[in-house]
């Protein structure tokens, strides 16, 4: 089933959310790994792609801001503080991977560096200052994103091992 329903989400839903996980992750661990162990192997072989990758997650992120809204009366109501709460985390986290692409974007461009996209690089020569110093919260928004995304990460399996729900089983297709 392509849409979401109360009892799940559908296969759309759920192949966005799980290739901007991945994609995420690839970029978060690449940095971090690179902070820990300057030059490592996966750090370097990764962070050529970085700009690539973060397009990609724009991108995907957009769709998949598009086809939320699109889906919202098919899934189930949200009662009590706990729901509340995971549809603001998950609106801060909607927003957030929207914000570092853009942020990581306007800092290079705005840099005069472009932006590299598959190896062809778009936008050279500029010297933007307002679109780098936008750009200036790409690196404290990559450790808000860590902080959401490990609180996600938490929270699902406090739904999986504490609640005993079905919340995971319905993201996993179950």
């Amino acid at each position: 089933m392509l849409s979401d329903s109360p009892s799940h989400y559908g296969s759309i839903t759920r192949c966005l959310n799980w290739l901007i996980a991945i994609l995420v992750i690839l970029q978060l661990t690449s940095v971090f790994f690179n902070i820990l162990w300057e030059g490592n192997v996966y750090s370097q072989a990764v962070v050529q792609w970085h700009t690539t990758i973060g397009v990609g997650i724009l991108t995907l992120m957009a769709i998949r801001t598009l086809w939320a809204i699109s889906q919202l009366r098919h899934r189930p109501e949200h009662h009590g503080a706990l729901q509340k709460a995971a549809i603001w985390g998950h609106a801060l986290m909607y927003l957030v991977l929207l914000l570092m692409p853009l942020s990581g974007m306007a800092f290079t461009w705005g840099s005069g560096y472009g932006i590299s996209v598959f190896d062809t690089t778009y936008w050279t020569d500029a010297d933007v200052p307002w679109a780098a110093a936008f750009g200036q919260i790409h690196v404290p928004l990559s450790w808000f994103l860590s902080a959401l995304v490990t609180g996600h990460i938490v929270m699902a399996g406090y739904h999986r091992l504490i609640r005993r729900d079905d919340t995971l089983d319905r993201m996993l297709g179950r």
